[in-house]
């Protein structure tokens, strides 16, 4: 995909359908298999944790330039809204794609009042994108770094 130095692709989100089941799964198993496969997960145990989380009403399907690049699911959450995942397809990735959809859920968060949390595989490349977006860290577990951004 060519995108302007300047910035990354113009960037919608639509709500998933149960069509976009299949391409998602795709698009999730593509830019975390090494991810899951680092926390002992199989390739065959891999899907199950996508069906694990899966709620299609949570979830945005993510345009950019007009090709669909990857998704987002927010869910509500205590007080705040849940980045439960957001996955940008392996060609799509480094385009500042996943930074323009967190700062529109940021974005949306704070006009509601709402901070967003969400937890990352530890080790994993987006810390650094949370953190240069001011998202600071709550906790953690054996597998997970847990992150929140206050609104404001």
């Amino acid at each position: 995909m060519e995108h302007a130095a300047s910035g990354p692709p113009a960037i919608t989100l639509r709500p998933a359908t149960p069509a976009d089941r299949a391409w998602v799964a795709r698009v999730y198993l593509a830019a975390m298999r090494d991810t899951l496969a680092r926390i002992g997960l199989s390739p065959g145990q891999q899907p199950g944790l996508l069906d694990a989380q899966w709620n299609a009403a949570e979830v945005r399907i993510i345009s950019a330039a007009g090709r669909e690049v990857g998704w987002v699911q927010v869910a509500p959450a205590e007080g705040a809204v849940f980045v439960r995942n957001i996955c940008v397809d392996p060609p799509y990735q480094g385009l500042g794609i996943g930074g323009t959809v967190l700062r529109m859920v940021l974005a949306d968060a704070t006009r509601h009042g709402r901070a967003v949390t969400l937890g990352v595989v530890k080790g994993s490349r987006a810390q650094r994108l949370y953190r240069r977006l001011g998202f600071v860290q709550t906790h953690d577990d054996a597998v997970h770094v847990y992150l929140r951004h206050d609104p404001g």
